[in-house]
């Protein structure tokens, strides 16, 4: 007998998740009769994001590597695996690049390394001790705790690495977003839901950083 392997989501973007990056202008140039309906041959791959006119091409860029990624399940089997919760630079990042905090779990660390570089997105990234727990399963289980930013926070010495002081949490972990802004004294972002739309998400909001990504 076969047995069916049980899979993790990794929550990929929707149709309507993409469409938010786009114009939203539903002009109809890219052939298609609205941005939701074009987002959604975006992630089919049946056409390229630079089919929208109106689209910043270095947006364009970054979307088109988005879609190309692996967006597969993670096998149950592998859950649990510990990450080191050590700063890591991704892309060469400068003092006032992104600093985005996430879980200890081994594949989601690797899934959002593999997201910001290739989509040449510098940035910060921490891991924090969440006993191997993927983001969704530790805020269930009460275990993406601010004390555990704020001490790996410390641990990394992050204010002598970056000027800016925000961070970004991600979208799943809104509920906690006082709670690691009373403790950290910092201000706090909070990221999109699906990992895959970070670089997109850090795009849109690049003011904030005062730097441009290549």
């Amino acid at each position: 007998m076969v047995v069916e392997q049980e899979m993790a989501e990794i929550y990929p973007p929707t149709a309507e998740d993409l469409s938010e990056f786009l114009p939203e202008t539903d002009c109809g140039s890219c052939g298609f009769s609205n941005c939701v309906e074009f987002a959604e041959a975006v992630i089919e791959r049946a056409v390229a994001p630079r089919k929208c006119p109106d689209l910043d091409e270095r947006l364009a860029d970054v979307m088109a590597a988005i879609v190309a990624l692996n967006q597969d399940p993670i096998p149950y089997n592998i859950m649990m695996e510990q990450e080191s919760c050590e700063l890591m630079e991704i892309c060469g990042p400068g003092r006032n690049a992104p600093f985005l905090i996430t879980c200890n779990f081994q594949e989601t660390v690797r899934i959002l390394k593999d997201i910001l570089e290739s989509t040449r997105t510098p940035a910060y990234l921490l891991p924090t001790n969440t006993h191997g727990y993927s983001v969704d399963n530790a805020v269930h289980e009460r275990m993406f705790k601010a004390m555990e930013i704020w001490k790996a926070m410390q641990e990394n010495h992050v204010e002598a690495e970056v000027d800016r002081r925000i961070l970004i949490i991600p979208g799943l972990a809104d509920s906690e977003k006082n709670d690691i802004r009373l403790l950290t004294k910092w201000e706090v972002m909070v990221g999109p839901v699906s990992g895959f739309l970070l670089p997109l998400n850090i795009m849109q909001n690049q003011d904030r950083w005062e730097t441009r990504m290549p």
